[in-house]
């Protein structure tokens, strides 16, 4: 009769062929036997963890405890599945407890490194994985903690190099690394390297076609990429094998792209009542509602992006309480810009009815648009961010003005003008543009911040407007500034074409210029809120999923009285955008 240790080294080899049931079967006649024996206990804890049912591993790897204590390897080990089971403190403290036993444990320091990411302390998770890397610096999960942990830190670039280590040391022991392409292709994301990202992501689930968070990550690039389809089939997959909030959220953000906002509520209300107080999905939530013109549930969850720690920039606290729309008179307030300039020029609309309830306001924006926001009635004082801020009584971001208000769908406080151009600037211009001869004269802008995630669906560039360029009777200036103006290389230009971007030395120029055209043609970027907030005629050509201010199925803003919509019908195509422009300013011309 075979005693329980050859029993157990029977099962044990089993077990490390890949045998799971009949090492499963060995270990639990040994448990029979001896039901204290700790080996049997901790190894088919382990199986069970394995083969996919955490909780009975984290049982069985708790009753080896009790009998050996002091073992590093099994509270390590307790610690792997307890993080399975979506308990990272739980994981990270028994981890710190194997480590007291023993500070040499590099596979501990490694997975600890995983745990303290998911608890939101990427810097210690990153000293963790170090410590791992010191002891074995070969040690492949390590490197790949380490890449998560710098991607969780907003270090891409050498993220991207951890991954890459981790993949080039697996290779040499000649396995497979999902996670280390699972790595490679988030590091490739936040760099915007999206055919790379999406190889990545295929060669992880290639190693494993059961990794559910590698589908996810598929998913929303692809999303990102405009294949809703197959994002969507990937979602499916993610669902099938690795349901819960992560996966909701990532799917909710994608269906906003889509076009969705309904779909994308369900996924972040089932995301929510696992995680509420998570600031990014109430934030994307608002985003959601926004876009639906929901405005009144939509102002409180976008406010929320001031809880989010996440935030790019970060959020600046302020020791003064925020403004929430009570009565203000004789006091002072800081009104504050906070993302992009075209969020500064369609906010900004606010400031002299906060001015209007009695406040003393300063406005603090940046600084390429102190000049043209000089002149906003109502302001005491406009400063540039970054410039000493005078004492204030309290403080109010411009885009929270709206809820401060209660603003509805059917009360966007919309009279233009409500930017004035500077007049000598004005008539500067007038002289300026007189000499490029007759015609109806529409400014042109064609390309957005490139840093902006969504600018490479948002952005037609000069060649998706080319139809436009064509148009008789007309005389176009382009306005690009920045990005986009090397545009201007690659595409044939008409004589009817004047740039005038290399003259422009800011906002106020640009406004004077818009004071004397016609007609503004411009994607979503900051120009096209400075022809509306100027009542220029504006027409602003949208990708299939716009930004949410611009609302769906619809031609018209409630934000601008004086623009015009036109949206792609299917994503990345311009062409359709662009024939549809040019046949309405056809029809302005004479010979139209």
């Amino acid at each position: 009769m075979a005693t329980i240790t050859e029993a157990l080294l029977a099962a044990f080899d089993h077990h490390q062929a890949g045998r799971l049931n009949e090492a499963a079967t060995l270990y639990t006649r040994i448990l029979e036997a001896d039901p204290e024996q700790p080996d049997a206990a901790q190894l088919l804890g382990v199986l069970y963890a394995q083969a996919g049912h955490p909780a009975e591993g984290a049982r069985l790897l708790r009753r080896s405890l009790a009998a050996r204590p002091e073992s590093a390897g099994t509270q390590s080990n307790l610690a792997g599945a307890l993080h399975t089971l979506g308990d990272p403190a739980g994981a990270e403290a028994a981890y710190r407890r194997a480590l007291r036993l023993d500070p040499t444990l590099a596979d501990a320091h490694a997975s600890r490194a995983g745990a303290l990411r998911s608890l939101g302390r990427a810097e210690e998770g990153e000293r963790s994985a170090a410590r791992a890397l010191a002891l074995d610096p070969a040690h492949a999960e390590a490197l790949v903690n380490l890449a998560d942990s710098r991607l969780a830190r907003r270090q891409s670039v050498s993220a991207e190099t951890a991954a890459r280590r981790a993949l080039a040391v697996r290779d040499e022991l000649r396995g497979g690394l999902p996670a280390g392409h699972m790595a490679l292709g988030s590091a490739l994301a936040a760099q915007n390297r999206f055919d790379e990202a999406e190889a990545a992501y295929r060669a992880a689930l290639a190693g494993n076609p059961r990794y559910g968070e590698a589908w996810e990550n598929l998913g929303a690039l692809l999303a990102k990429l405009g294949r809703f389809d197959e994002s969507l089939d990937a979602f499916a997959e993610a669902e099938r094998l690795r349901p819960g909030p992560s996966l909701w959220a990532a799917r909710g953000t994608a269906l906003v792209a889509m076009a969705h906002p309904a779909e994308a509520l369900a996924d972040f209300d089932r995301a929510l009542a696992a995680r509420p107080n998570d600031a990014g999905l109430r934030w994307n939530r608002g985003f959601a509602r926004l876009l639906a013109g929901d405005y009144s549930g939509g102002w409180p969850e976008f406010d929320w992006r001031r809880h989010d720690g996440r935030a790019e920039p970060p959020w600046r606290p302020f020791p003064q309480p925020t403004w929430t729309g009570e009565d203000i008179a004789g006091r002072t307030i800081l009104l504050y810009a906070e993302q992009g300039l075209g969020d500064t020029l369609q906010f900004v609309r606010y400031v002299p009815l906060v001015a209007a309830r009695g406040a003393r306001v300063l406005l603090e924006v940046q600084r390429p648009l102190v000049t043209v926001l000089s002149g906003l009635p109502g302001v005491e004082r406009v400063i540039a961010r970054g410039d000493p801020l005078p004492d204030f009584d309290l403080e109010c971001p411009l885009m929270s003005l709206p809820r401060a208000f209660g603003t509805r769908l059917d009360d966007v406080p919309a009279t233009v003008p409500y930017l004035h151009p500077d007049p000598a600037r004005t008539a500067r211009w007038r002289d300026r543009m007189a000499r490029e001869g007759e015609g109806l004269r529409v400014g042109l802008v064609w390309a957005g911040n490139p840093r902006f995630p969504g600018d490479r669906l948002r952005s037609p560039r000069l060649e998706g407007l080319r139809a436009v360029l064509d148009v008789p009777g007309v005389r176009l200036f382009g306005l690009q500034k920045g990005p986009g103006r090397e545009d201007l290389e690659r595409v044939a230009l008409p004589a009817s074409f004047t740039d005038l971007g290399r003259e422009v030395a800011d906002f106020a120029d640009t406004a004077a210029i818009m004071a004397n055209l016609d007609l503004v043609i411009s994607s979503c970027t900051g120009p096209a809120h400075l022809a509306g907030a100027l009542g220029v005629p504006l027409w602003v050509v949208l990708p299939f999923s716009p930004d949410w201010r611009w609302l769906l199925n619809r031609d018209d803003s409630p934000w601008y009285p004086t623009a015009r919509l036109f949206r792609q019908d299917r994503v990345g195509h311009w062409t359709g955008v662009a024939a549809r422009v040019a046949a309405a300013l056809r029809d302005l011309t004479p010979s139209g």
